[in-house]
């Protein structure tokens, strides 16, 4: 236990250093507000833009609570992100960058919680861009601040289920990374992506309907979407009306029951993708594998 437990913070402190050294903290601070605010306010543009184009051909408006959904969605998705690629993106820069990957597997550190404390400095950046969001929304944009209603107890349950998710999620992508080139570093970004238009980010899922319908099941297969629902109850409260999706008639307590259930079984196939590709990166030589470059 306390092997663990002095890997993940030696390796939560490694991870912090490599993210931040590059520059001054004044600096570094100012990358921390800028890069994930102007990502939402640049969703905020959007939706500002769409809704003059529907009154300009003559349609009726985008409704207001549309941009606090889409906004808070967005905030809490930048952890997802932050999360899955960090992890994955971990095996790459200590192997191909560093050429270390092989050394820390030798060492008496724990390999996998050593990964763990990577990817906990990456969550901490991903949940400071995510407060940075959400405080400069309440701050410019009255629809956000009058449709924020925390909910600390929910708010904290899900926090907890989802940083199980997420762990998972990052070790079935750096699983992945350990068999591929450098260029696995791309990986978790298509799949981040193709999680944010499935996972209801920007827009409630019943938009899927007819020819469509057929994407809502995939989209109730990933606990990215009945977190992001969860989270959305924990700072918004009910999503309006005009907003609701196939998730919107359940109780909190089923979709945390649900959230848990999905993530249980997502960390039980994390941990048998993970086992099976460090022995074969192993026994492969993936892990001293490098581009040369």
């Amino acid at each position: 236990m306390f092997a663990h437990l002095r890997t993940l913070r030696l390796a939560a402190w490694l991870g912090w250093q490599l993210e931040t050294n590059w520059t001054s903290p004044l600096l570094f601070a100012v990358y921390m507000f800028v890069k994930p605010v102007c990502g939402s306010l640049m969703l905020v543009g959007m939706f500002f833009a769409a809704d003059q184009a529907a009154v300009g051909v003559g349609r009726a408006r985008i409704s207001p609570q549309f941009l606090p959904y889409m906004y808070v969605s967005n905030a809490c998705y930048g952890l997802v992100g932050t999360v899955m690629f960090g992890l994955s993106y971990a095996v790459v820069r200590d192997r191909e960058h560093y050429r270390m990957l092989k050394y820390v597997y030798i060492s008496p550190a724990q390999f996998q919680t050593y990964f763990l404390g990577r990817g906990a400095s990456r969550a901490l950046e991903g949940i400071v861009g995510g407060v940075l969001s959400l405080t400069t929304g309440l701050i410019l944009f009255a629809q956000v601040r009058d449709s924020v209603a925390v909910d600390v107890p929910w708010l904290l349950v899900y926090l907890a289920i989802g940083a199980m998710m997420l762990w998972a999620c990052g070790m079935l992508l750096a699983a992945a990374c350990l068999n591929m080139s450098r260029n696995g570093m791309f990986l978790s970004e298509g799949i981040a992506g193709l999680v944010y238009l499935l996972s209801g980010v920007v827009f409630p899922l019943s938009v899927f309907q007819g020819s469509m319908a057929w994407v809502q099941w995939v989209s109730l297969s990933l606990p990215t979407t009945y977190w992001l629902e969860g989270m959305r109850r924990a700072l918004m409260g009910e999503v309006p009306e005009k907003l609701r999706g196939p998730l919107s008639s359940w109780s909190n307590a089923e979709l945390a029951l649900t959230l848990f259930a999905t993530t249980a079984a997502l960390v039980v196939a994390a941990q048998l993708f993970w086992r099976w590709s460090e022995r074969r990166a192993w026994r492969l030589g993936k892990l001293e594998e490098n581009a040369g470059v």
